[in-house]
């Protein structure tokens, strides 16, 4: 498909992510909200939006509005796991992308480190996601855009701490468009002192930019923008073997 919109949604925290003076009742219920208010066919939540034991809602939700959901989760189990769900309105979960670059608070909560990064086919095309801190890591984003992602979608737990951070995140998001030829779009929970939405296209022009905003931001996706990949033709991998070590 050449042309689709996603919507991104910056909402209400639940407990356990960021500070805030609100927070959603309920997650499922805020969820369906904002189903009910987007116009895009891919509907984003950031970075651990709901504990695993309500996937199931969340299938059955998709399947309802006929949209396709991207969605931050974690299992509360003895080893936490942090991962984004990837939700087909016919099929369920297609794919559960686990966090492969843990932070300390990660590590201190002994979340399980993820090793698989791939894109996953949708009938608008490729897409990847990349888990919160992960946007840290060029090779990431870089993986992803080998396999052929055109969209590559930024789950975020927090809302930015300063303007420092907001800039660093918003530079990193740019430079991941504009290395691999792709869209970047990007959500954090309405928490801290500057929750944001983002997107670029793959030239790195801003589509659109929201923050210290509750609620969702549409974006208009026109694969025809993504030209010639000259970044992945030219690539000398055997000069890059070093970035394997540890």
């Amino acid at each position: 498909m050449k042309g689709f919109r996603v919507t991104l949604v910056c909402p209400l925290p639940r407990k356990g992510f960021g500070k805030s003076e609100r927070r959603c009742d309920d997650e499922i219920v805020q969820m369906e909200r904002y189903l009910k208010e987007a116009s895009g066919q891919i509907i984003v939540f950031p970075e651990g939006y709901i504990p695993s034991d309500r996937t199931g809602e969340v299938e059955a939700l998709a399947k309802r509005y006929k949209r396709w959901i991207i969605c931050g989760s974690e299992d509360q189990g003895e080893k936490k796991s942090l991962y984004t769900l990837v939700i087909s309105p016919e099929k369920g979960v297609i794919q559960k992308h686990m966090k492969t670059a843990l932070t300390e608070g990660d590590r201190n909560n002994h979340a399980e480190e993820g090793k698989d990064i791939s894109a996953v086919d949708t009938p608008f095309g490729k897409i990847g996601v990349i888990l919160c801190y992960e946007m840290h890591f060029p090779e990431v984003a870089r993986i992803l855009g080998i396999e052929g992602a055109q969209v590559m979608i930024n789950t975020i737990g927090t809302g930015m701490w300063h303007e420092q951070q907001f800039d660093e995140w918003t530079t990193l998001a740019k430079a991941r468009a504009i290395e691999n030829r792709c869209f970047t779009l990007g959500t954090t929970h309405f928490c801290d002192p500057i929750p944001m939405m983002y997107a670029y296209d793959p030239h790195g022009k801003q589509l659109g930019l929201k923050r210290n905003f509750e609620g969702i931001m549409e974006v208009d996706i026109d694969t025809d923008l993504i030209d010639e990949r000259d970044y992945f033709r030219d690539r000398n991998p055997e000069a890059y073997t070093k970035i394997c070590q540890k």
